[in-house]
């Protein structure tokens, strides 16, 4: 049986075949990260933009019970946000998720109701494009999504200026 645990049986699948680049993005997630791009470029603060980001890597469950943590994190771990606006500290900021025309099929809304409630224990705002979206409108949407957390960042350096 394969050991796919082992780094050698890995080199030993690596060597046996060619690999080729792939799109990151569709076109239609391309267009939403021009969007989001543009958006927080003209609304400052030093937010960012990244793209299809593993959720374990952006929160981290919180138990008492060692095993439930590692079950919630197995459970979020090899999902991947579409989308992720950080601010300028490297914190989430803004999940954004497109549904697509292929959303309601092999159990992508299930996938998706997991990642949701997950965003959503961590405090993260968490935003939904339709497959069929208005970039104008998305502009809109997700510039009032960031406002409310540039607001408090504001507010927060202001309360605490930087030492000297």
């Amino acid at each position: 049986m394969a050991r796919l645990g082992d780094p050698k049986a890995q080199q030993d699948f690596i060597d046996r075949v060619d690999f080729r680049a792939r799109r990151l993005l569709n076109k239609p997630e391309y267009r939403i990260l021009r969007i989001l791009e543009k958006v927080t470029r003209e609304i400052g603060g030093g937010h960012r933009v990244m793209a299809q980001v593993s959720l374990g890597e952006v929160i981290a469950p919180q138990s008492t019970l060692a095993s439930d943590e590692a079950l919630a994190f197995r459970s979020i771990n090899s999902k991947r946000l579409d989308f992720l606006v950080i601010d300028r500290t490297g914190m989430p900021a803004l999940a954004v998720e497109y549904q697509g025309h292929g959303h309601y099929q092999n159990g992508a809304f299930q996938r998706d109701a997991v990642k949701r409630e997950a965003v959503r224990k961590a405090g993260i705002p968490w935003q939904e494009i339709a497959a069929e979206y208005n970039d104008a409108v998305e502009e809109s949407r997700i510039r009032e999504a960031l406002q409310p957390r540039l607001s408090w960042e504001k507010q927060r350096r202001v309360a605490s200026p930087p030492a000297r």
